[in-house]
């Protein structure tokens, strides 16, 4: 199948958070049935959207559509950052304390369950923090391909396009894989580097979440 890879446009904003919902909850014992027990409402609708807003005016974030270049259906969807710029450990705290303070303004948003959110957003910029140290990297933040387009190769297109792009700024990439696209991304060079664990019993759940920290290292493309 052949594919056609566009930037997000701003009127496929919900496109997008809707396509991440229905495949995310889609596999069982997802972290997005732990994140928003309230199911896909209107109020979780709009913190999305909001949030995807917000991410877009950083300008190393890039939200990428792959769809059916026949049909033009949209199959998968991703999102990528590339910190093009080493960062010392006290500037990734800092980072780090800006978005924590963040959070703490927010008002309680019904449906989602902030303790858990912030728990798995705290324990997984550790990690990242202790994993890269700061350098320059390519960051998979999203990685869904809808339900019925599964096993065409659009999210491994998807992959690629990041990867490329890593390779040509000499970069490794970084990801939180889940325990399905755990096999994709080993298939494309990343390797588990630890465990990235949520700790939702504390919170009242029957179950914990599990995710793995994978890391491809950097390539440098021939002149």
């Amino acid at each position: 199948m052949a594919f056609e890879i566009t930037p997000m446009r701003d009127d496929e904003i919900d496109v997008y958070n809707k396509i991440c919902w229905d495949a995310f909850t889609s596999v069982p014992d997802s972290l997005a049935l732990l994140l928003y027990p309230g199911g896909y409402t209107e109020a979780v609708q709009k913190y999305m959207r909001n949030n995807t807003i917000d991410s877009l005016s950083d300008k190393s974030t890039s939200y990428i559509f792959v769809r059916d270049i026949n049909t033009k259906q949209v199959l998968a969807v991703a999102c990528w950052s590339f910190q093009t710029t080493d960062l010392t450990i006290q500037e990734v705290l800092d980072k780090e304390e800006k978005a924590r303070k963040e959070r703490a303004e927010q008002e309680p948003i019904p449906g989602v369950d902030s303790a858990v959110m912030n728990d798995f957003r705290e324990t997984a910029a550790r990690l990242q923090r202790e994993n890269l140290g700061g350098k320059a990297h390519a960051l998979l933040k999203v990685l869904v391909t809808h339900p019925d387009a599964q096993r065409r190769g659009a999210g491994a297109a998807a992959l690629k396009w990041g990867l490329k792009k890593a390779d040509e700024l000499g970069v490794p990439a970084y990801l939180e894989a889940s325990r399905v696209g755990r096999p994709l991304y080993a298939k494309h060079g990343f390797k588990e580097i630890c465990e990235l664990p949520l700790n939702a019993r504390k919170h009242g759940y029957s179950r914990d979440g599990m995710n793995w920290c994978m890391l491809r290292d950097a390539k440098v493309l021939a002149q």
